[in-house]
């Protein structure tokens, strides 16, 4: 009798995760993970029920679908860092793309930050460039590798630098900067630059770029392309190469000569990628890869070049594990983009890229990294996989105002050619999740999610601003709050009077009382500050747009919302704002703009950042059924718990394969 009930009693064993016990790889289970940034439950639903995402509703129908909560606030950096620690903000300490120092009040990158390299005297390295993340706590697929658990890791936002891994794979994504140390900084030349266009660039304020007058002799100029940062001088110094350019103005193409190579690029069309080294020193140089766009070649002359990414042989900072992952790419693939902000929204913002240009490049990038996705899956060389698309996210922040037509950019003309623009890359999304469902194996656990929704974006608020006219901030010099604003280009919290300041913004929608013992220049003493705190959240949630009478605020978050050993970094009041409202860019930056609200005629015009979290929740498909009421922290729990791992106490998610059928 024993001898004819082993065999089905080993293959449930086998088939079933976690049985016979604990981290060790004796169950060969599969957790796949599949994060499309920024996808929308309203739009999914829509287009699921017009039949446009079969492949998402066919997930659907095996296992389920639900919203997944978001964090507060719903910022990339702060939910795919709940993702990734299985933790609220207040323990992994990311809240805003900016944080403050409280001494200097000086803003600072919100997730980490890049350091060049320390260069001896004699010109070679002494200390390599290197990257730290500010995020706390440890990755759920650190906590599966430490257990023997092979990872395969994919474009994760924020998840730079890349986890020392013992048995897997890891290609950084968003995080990862250009070799400026930016996020990316595109290029745009052009003989066309008007005197404007040229004392924008003087003055710095061309955001997430740079602009290159070309002056052409007859057919011919030569530019000088600013490369790596050399550590040596001062900063904003740069070592430069110069471009050759020849146009062919009849026959519509560029000539590029550079470092001793040629390359010929006719309008409208993307070159392929090309190489450059920046000698810094006789001792040191930077490589790094970029590609070009031609706009416009006729009558004027516009050139796009992407941001100087990290070579993936030779990369300037190690982006992937192990360091040689990058170049094994390479080798596999050729070379591809390596910058982590992989849709160059500030060029489209600039006009330096065309829409079309935009989407071309966007489903050339999902494309490459679907083909290293099902090539990973194939190679069946992991038990976790996860990779992530940030194009959905890009898109809705760009083309949104082509969707709404309350929206102050949107035009009939642009509606009828860009309307759908972001459904297509939604459908681009579903047919890759269709491709992965094709090549799962039995037993093996699928999820699908987003990190948040979105919402249009048509209407700015300039917090502080707001606090000038209300008597909380204020600026030197100016003393009547009824008119006192920052001169343009004055951000960073510059010119604040902090002896008079009881409160300042800054990022997307924090709010931080100027503390006593606490901020440098603190005068709010502690005993007060809850009673402050509370007025100013009841005073903004009175907010009202003037042209429409309506509360631009339907949440207003406190402290309170934040528990754990990064709480104290957190900004005292968050913002929540209702639809088709967000903090403008420059206030965010520390500035206070004279007008309280303005139209957004940013091409930026969808957004989400500091939206309210219950109406602005992602999306979770899975092929097997899942508690309900998930969050973001919820994935990487129930990922460990499936692959039989033992899960860190520390961690806030839960198991949402606990019990009953949909743990088998």
């Amino acid at each position: 009798m024993y001898k004819k009930c082993w065999l089905p009693l080993l293959l449930l064993c086998i088939l079933l995760p976690g049985c016979g016990g604990s981290s060790q790889n004796v169950v060969r289970t599969r957790v796949v993970i599949l994060g499309f940034d920024g996808m929308d439950p309203i739009l999914v639903e829509r287009m699921m029920a017009a039949g446009e995402l079969p492949n998402l509703s066919r997930l659907h129908q095996q296992g389920g679908y639900q919203h997944l909560g978001s964090t507060i606030p719903p910022q990339s950096p702060t939910a795919w860092s709940s993702f990734a620690t299985c933790t609220q903000p207040g323990n992994h300490g990311i809240f805003d793309f900016l944080r403050r120092n409280v001494r200097s009040y000086t803003p600072t990158p919100g997730f980490g930050m890049t350091h060049p390299p320390e260069l001896a005297p004699d010109g070679s390295v002494k200390t390599p460039a290197r990257s730290l993340t500010f995020r706390q706590g440890e990755t759920f697929w650190s906590v599966a590798d430490k257990q023997g658990i092979r990872c395969k890791l994919l474009h994760i936002p924020f998840s730079y630098p890349p986890d020392a891994l013992e048995h897997g794979e890891m290609l950084c994504g968003e995080g990862v900067p250009d070799i400026r140390g930016f996020t990316t900084t595109f290029y745009s030349l052009s003989d066309a630059f008007t005197p404007e266009q040229l004392e924008a660039q003087e003055k710095k304020r061309v955001a997430g770029g740079m602009r290159i007058p070309l002056r052409f002799d007859g057919d011919e100029v030569t530019v000088k392309i600013p490369g790596s940062p050399d550590p040596r001088l001062r900063t904003g110094v740069y070592v430069e190469t110069p471009l050759r350019i020849t146009v062919d103005r009849n026959g519509r193409t560029l000539s590029l000569e550079f470092q001793e190579r040629q390359l010929t690029i006719v309008e409208k069309t993307w070159s392929p990628w090309v190489e450059w080294t920046f000698a810094v020193s006789p001792q040191f140089s930077v490589r790094a890869i970029s590609s070009f766009y031609a706009l416009e070649v006729g009558e004027r002359v516009r050139l796009y070049m992407t941001s100087l990414q990290f070579h993936p042989k030779e990369p300037y900072i190690p982006f992937s594990c192990p360091e040689t992952y990058s170049g094994e790419l390479a080798d596999r693939y050729g070379l591809y983009k390596t910058i982590g902000w992989s849709h160059d929204t500030h060029a489209l913002r600039q006009d330096a890229l065309t829409e079309d240009a935009f989407l071309e490049d966007a489903e050339k990038t999902d494309a490459w990294l679907e083909k290293l996705t099902l090539d990973e899956l194939d190679r069946n060389e992991f038990r976790l996989l996860i990779a992530v698309w940030t194009s959905t996210d890009r898109i809705a922040h760009m083309f949104w105002r082509f969707r709404d037509p309350k929206h102050p950019l949107y035009t009939e003309d642009g509606a009828k050619k860009y309307g759908r623009s972001l459904e297509d890359s939604y459908r681009r999304a579903d047919g890759t999740v269709g491709k992965i469902m094709d090549r799962l194996k039995p037993g093996d656990l699928l999820m699908v999610l987003s990190d948040h929704g979105f919402h249009s974006f048509r209407k700015g608020f300039n917090l502080n601003t707001w606090l000038i006219r209300n008597g909380y901030l204020a600026l030197r010099g100016q003393t009547d709050p009824a008119t006192a604003h920052t001169e343009e280009g004055q951000e960073l919290l510059q010119g604040i009077d902090w002896s008079r300041s009881r409160a300042y913004g800054l990022g997307l929608g924090g709010v931080y009382l100027n503390l006593k013992g606490r901020e440098g220049q603190g005068i709010v003493e502690p005993s007060q500050a809850q009673a402050l705190i509370a007025e100013l959240r009841e005073r903004l949630l009175e907010v009202r747009d003037p042209d429409t009478a309506e509360k631009i605020f339907s949440a207003v978050y406190n402290r309170d919302e934040y528990q754990g050993r990064a709480a104290g970094e957190a900004p005292d009041l968050q913002l929540g704002y209702d639809e088709g409202y967000q903090t403008t860019k420059s206030s965010a930056k520390g500035a206070a703009p004279a007008e309280l609200f303005e139209p957004n005629l940013d091409k930026w015009s969808g957004d989400h950042a500091s939206s309210e979290v219950a109406a602005t929740a992602g999306v979770l498909f899975a092929n097997r059924p899942l508690a309900s009421n998930a969050t973001l922290m919820d994935l990487g729990v129930t990922a460990l718990h499936y692959l039989g791992a033992t899960v860190p106490k520390e961690y806030e998610g839960k198991n949402l394969l606990a019990s009953g059928p949909s743990a088998k």
